[in-house]
């Protein structure tokens, strides 16, 4: 069935339904707590990063439903045949962006096919306001932005999808907490109920700790952190040569030994409560588990729904703009989404 005879992808605006919500971050009661005025000197375990950005991975499971029945993936170019229907609407979304109809829009960029999915770029951006890009050294004004051009961002995705069984898996990739699954979401979703309007498609985050590979292992460190600190929070000598730039803290607990803090599965819950330390509040938190030979670092809590989310930041290797090069997020994200396509069900 040709995607094109059912449903018009041209100026493909989205409906406005659904709304995310967005825990407010917890700020800091007390300045100068997490250092010792006396020795001059932060803690050991206490971190300041300048100019980092997280590369986050989310994992979304994708279904079929029919008459509130889970159905089985198939290859006939019908309903439950979703890795035909993506690899249509990721070509349909190139040259038709998708546009939330307030700020933000998404435009596929499809790769070569890789085995059992689709996989490319995301070209993401905020639009609806000015601005000029300058040269931070001279000042001098490069370009000046208006309101109907939008500043983007590449992002991966990988979808995979095996007939035979009853869901598939879409990788998302995140930068400094940029994502754009919600636009994503719901353009498949829309397209896909325009086409079988009986059916219906959906996407769930898999929470790794959810995940019998991911959820039963021990957390030998949790990394508090806070994004975004006033620099006046820590010692004038260790501050930034720059009054004004803002900077992130990590506070990092590693049990010694053979101790752990416990399952991944159980961290949560446990720590929900106990985001502060000296008078200092943090925003999110992540814990380290060992999988094989390597240590993964998982969202545990967080602000703009980083629970959940992998972090690949130091598996990629970054080009000159700073973002993955796309043969390195490929190839990581192919690794995780294998993982979890062997142990869910």
């Amino acid at each position: 069935m040709d995607i094109h005879g059912k449903i018009s992808f041209k100026s493909f605006h989205l409906s406005r339904d659904s709304k995310v919500s967005k825990k407010k971050s917890r700020r800091a009661k007390r300045p100068l707590a997490l250092y010792n005025p006396k020795q001059q000197i932060l803690p050991e375990t206490q971190r300041i990063k300048r100019f980092s950005v997280q590369i986050g991975l989310r994992i979304y499971k994708v279904q079929v439903y029919h008459n509130h029945n889970s159905e089985v993936l198939t290859s006939d170019s019908g309903p439950a045949d979703l890795l035909n229907f993506v690899k249509v609407c990721c070509s349909a979304f190139s040259t038709n962006q998708l546009d939330d109809g307030t700020s933000k829009v998404v435009r596929f960029e499809p790769k070569p096919d890789c085995t059992n999915g689709a996989h490319g770029l995301l070209k993401y951006g905020k639009y609806g306001y000015g601005s000029q890009v300058e040269d931070r050294t001279s000042g001098i004004i490069q370009h000046t932005r208006t309101v109907d051009q939008a500043d983007t961002i590449p992002l991966y995705y990988r979808f995979w999808f095996a007939p035979g069984k009853s869901y598939g898996l879409l990788a998302l990739q995140s930068f400094g907490g940029n994502s754009c699954v919600d636009i994503v979401n719901r353009a498949l979703v829309e397209a896909h109920k325009q086409m079988y309007e009986d059916w219906q498609l959906t996407m769930a985050k898999v929470m790794p700790n959810d995940v019998k590979l991911y959820g039963d292992k021990d957390v030998r460190s949790i990394q508090m952190v806070a994004r975004n600190t006033d620099q006046n929070l820590i010692e004038k000598a260790l501050r930034p040569t720059d009054s004004e730039t803002k900077i992130d803290l990590e506070f990092s607990l590693r049990a010694k030994g053979k101790g752990s803090f416990g399952k991944l599965k159980d961290i949560n819950k446990k720590i929900a409560d106990h985001l502060e330390i000296g008078g200092m509040g943090f925003s999110g938190a992540y814990a380290s588990v060992k999988v094989g030979s390597s240590f993964k670092k998982i969202g545990i809590i967080g602000v703009s729904s980083t629970a959940g989310v992998i972090d690949l930041t130091d598996d990629v290797v970054l080009d000159a703009n700073k973002h993955p090069t796309f043969d390195s997020i490929s190839n990581v994200t192919h690794v995780q989404i294998i993982d979890f396509a062997r142990l869910l069900k």
